[in-house]
């Protein structure tokens, strides 16, 4: 148990001990209250500094609270950067293979110079002087022709 000697009386302004005209206060707009009488003798908590009276329970300032708080934002700050980093890998890797695509799409190009597709035979639809080609298109313009109601030049 500790006991403690404070100043008998307390300045209505600020709430400081007030002694014999040493005490100097500026209030300011703070709310001036009385100045009081206390008890001079206080009999504090030897453990956590609280004044102590009848039904005093002693509660320990603990940082548990605030630890956990703090891990627990490192830990969500943690997995924020390992997420941006799986994301930033990604993207990388399917930049990289895109350039790979596109190496590999412009080497096959300068390896094999275009050639033409051939057609077959280059006759069109029409300037075949054949009535019977096996041609689709040949065949589709003679029976068009066949069905056509108007005149035609050399038939």
């Amino acid at each position: 148990m500790g006991f403690k000697l404070q100043g008998a009386l307390r300045c209505g302004a600020c709430g400081k001990p007030r002694g014999l005209g040493t005490h100097v206060c500026s209030p300011g707009r703070r709310r001036r209250r009385r100045t009081t009488l206390r008890n001079p003798v206080a009999w504090e908590c030897r453990t956590c500094g609280q004044p102590r009276g009848v039904r005093h329970t002693c509660a320990q300032r603990s940082d548990f609270k605030a630890r956990r708080r703090k891990a627990a934002a490192d830990e969500r700050r943690r997995k924020r950067k390992a997420t941006k980093e799986r994301q930033a890998a990604r993207r990388k890797q399917a930049a990289a293979e895109r350039r790979d695509r596109d190496r590999a799409r412009k080497k096959a190009a300068k390896r094999s110079p275009r050639t033409s597709r051939p057609r077959g035979d280059g006759h069109e639809p029409g300037t075949c002087g054949d009535r019977d080609c096996a041609k689709y298109g040949c065949k589709a313009y003679w029976q068009g022709m066949d069905n056509c109601p108007g005149p035609h030049e050399g038939e």
